[in-house]
C-alpha cells in the first residue's frame, strides 16, 4: 500500500486520569510520548495528525493537530475526525499512549490494506480485536456517526458491528512476539515500566 493513500492519526482524545498528567507530551527516555507514535508511523502514511481535544496544550509538541468534532465521545470520536479530515481513502490510527508499535505489525497492516479495505483492518490477540494500531477506510463514516448516536462507545462493539477484517493472532504475535504495538499507558506504575524498557532496549525507539 503506498504511503499516499493513508493518512496517520495518533489519538489523544482520553483525559489521563489514572495518570494524573497530561501523557501525550510526557517525555519517555527524553521524548514526548507522542513523537514515539508518531515516528513509528511516519513510513506507512503520507502525513501524520495528532487528533486532540487539547490543542492549545499539545501545541507545543510540533505536530500537525486537528481537534476532535465531538469531544468527550473517547477514541471513536477521535476516529470519527481523523475520518471526517482525511483526504486519502484510509486513515492509519493508533493511540498516543502506545510507544511500542512494532514496525513488522505496522508493515503487514499496510501490505494487507493493499489488497482493499472494506471497513476496517485490525489485530486479533488472546484479548480479543485490538482497535489501534489499525487502518480504517474513510467510507466508514457515516457508519461510525450513526453509532456515536446511541449510548455504546466500546470501540470492540462498533468493529464487530461493521465486520472488520483481522490479522490472525498467530500472524500477530509473529509479527510482534511480545505484544507491545497493544501496551497502552495508562498508570504511573505503566510508565515507569516503559521508562525502565526504553532504558534497557534503546532499539526499540523508531529514531534509534
Amino acid at each position: 500500500m503506498r504511503s499516499e493513500e493513508i493518512t496517520g492519526a495518533i489519538l489523544a482524545g482520553g483525559r489521563s486520569r489514572r495518570l494524573g498528567r497530561d501523557k501525550v507530551s510526557l517525555p519517555l527516555a527524553g521524548k514526548p510520548l507522542a513523537w514515539w507514535a508518531a515516528e513509528a508511523i511516519s513510513p506507512w502514511v503520507s502525513e501524520c495528525w495528532l487528533v486532540t481535544n487539547q490543542p492549545l496544550a499539545h501545541a507545543s509538541l510540533g505536530l500537525p493537530l486537528i481537534t476532535d468534532l465531538r469531544p468527550g465521545q473517547g477514541p471513536l470520536g477521535g476516529l470519527e475526525t481523523a475520518l471526517f479530515y482525511a483526504r486519502t481513502p484510509l486513515v492509519l490510527a493508533v493511540a498516543a499512549d502506545t510507544p511500542f508499535l512494532a514496525a513488522p505489525l505496522l508493515a503487514a497492516l499496510a501490505a494487507r490494506a493493499a489488497a482493499g479495505v472494506k471497513t476496517a483492518l485490525v489485530c486479533q490477540t488472546d484479548r480479543g480485536l485490538e482497535p489501534f494500531p489499525g487502518i480504517y477506510a474513510v467510507k466508514l463514516l457515516a457508519r461510525l456517526t450513526t453509532f456515536l448516536q446511541g449510548d455504546d462507545r466500546h470501540v470492540r462493539h462498533f468493529l464487530e458491528q461493521c465486520r472488520a477484517q483481522t490479522l490472525s493472532p498467530e500472524e500477530a504475535a509473529r509479527l510482534d512476539p511480545q505484544g507491545r504495538s497493544f501496551l497502552n499507558l495508562n498508570t504511573p506504575e505503566d510508565f515507569e515500566a516503559a521508562a525502565r524498557l526504553a532504558a534497557a532496549a534503546p532499539e526499540l525507539s523508531p529514531s534509534s
